[in-house]
């Protein structure tokens, strides 16, 4: 190793956030060579004291066996990976645990604790399934009541029943609206996804009155793009946000073209806009802590199918008209095969 490439590695081995052993494999032992600072700070050894002392005192791992070269050359070894148990100064710990070889018989064993990133995926688990799940159970017998209630009373009373059942279909709809959440945010996207974006704008906009939407496709009718099936939730949040908020007779207009490397969908309404607050933590104006209401919620929806597939949002308010945006990279930029589009449940 070259004298810079050494000093590179050694600024990395002292630096990174996780726990790092450089260890040399010893009669099928894992002998520590040396560790990192953030080693010393999860198990509470003493670096100097832990030299030449098998890994497997202070930490579960993997053993020689379970590593083994590509071909037997020295310095083409397989990395190994795994999840481990350390006893830590914090009490004992699941561990990611990787083994990278760096010759025949040397590695780097680097561990990530996991207990906290699992902490908080109980606490997703809990919110998202648990919480979401009892409140819509809960909602149904309120909502028939308060329905119920409405129909049945007048005066001051029934404009109250009525008001309530406005806030329990409003409740019901925030819990659909976090199941769609869970759905999208627990997927993984994969640049390998082809998806038809007329055929998904055209399904979308099958769902609702032909008069109120205007469709012009200005290229191909077949416009294949790199995104799953997601796509169709980001379109109808956007196509229901402009019909759903918008006084009086909806008009809405879609367009689709493409331009370069990269498909543009247009949604364009008469309605009053995206309120000043939400469209400004939304596109980044403002920190997200000034976010106070749940209206925008569908378009956080859509800008997050975007950005993980690499994509974007855009909003523009012109002439008494709204115009969101959406930008898509083509499935050619991948140079992907065969329509491939994947259909999934989304959320519960």
């Amino acid at each position: 190793m070259s004298e810079p490439d050494a000093t590179r590695f050694r600024a990395l081995f002292e630096h990174t956030d996780d726990a790092v052993a450089e260890v040399k494999f010893i009669d099928d032992k894992l002998i520590i060579r040396a560790v990192n600072p953030a080693f010393v700070e999860l198990f509470g050894v003493d670096s100097e004291q832990i030299r030449g002392e098998p890994l497997t005192e202070h930490v579960l791992g993997i053993e020689r066996d379970g590593w083994k070269a590509s071909d037997g050359a020295p310095g083409d070894p397989h990395p190994q990976q795994g999840t481990v148990t350390g006893q830590t100064v914090e009490g004992p710990r699941q561990l990611s645990c990787q083994v990278v070889p760096t010759t025949a018989n040397r590695a780097l064993t680097i561990y990530t604790d996991l207990t906290e990133r699992q902490r908080r995926e109980q606490h997703h688990q809990v919110l998202h399934r648990v919480l979401r799940h009892n409140l819509r159970n809960k909602l149904v017998p309120l909502l028939d009541g308060t329905e119920t209630l409405a129909a049945e009373l007048s005066g001051d009373l029934g404009a109250q029943a009525s008001l309530m059942a406005t806030a329990a279909s409003e409740l019901a709809e925030l819990s659909e609206m976090a199941g769609k959440i869970e759905y999208v945010m627990g997927a993984a996207a994969t640049t390998a996804s082809r998806t038809d974006l007329v055929e998904s704008v055209r399904s979308v906009l099958d769902r609702y009155d032909a008069a109120t939407v205007d469709l012009a496709v200005e290229d191909s009718e077949t416009v294949t793009v790199a995104v799953d099936d997601r796509l169709e939730i980001a379109l109808t949040q956007l196509v229901e946000n402009g019909i759903k908020h918008t006084d009086g007779e909806p008009e809405l207009s879609v367009t689709v073209r493409c331009e370069r490397t990269v498909a543009v969908v247009e949604v364009s309404d008469n309605g009053p806009g995206l309120p000043e607050h939400e469209r400004a933590v939304l596109f980044g104006d403002r920190p997200i802590t000034q976010l106070r209401h749940s209206t925008g919620l569908g378009l956080w929806l859509t800008k997050w199918i975007l950005d993980c597939h690499g994509g974007e949002l855009a909003y523009d308010r012109h002439d008494g008209r709204t115009t969101l945006t959406l930008q898509i990279p083509l499935a050619a930029e991948f140079g992907v095969g065969d329509n491939d589009r994947r259909r999934t449940s989304q959320g519960d």
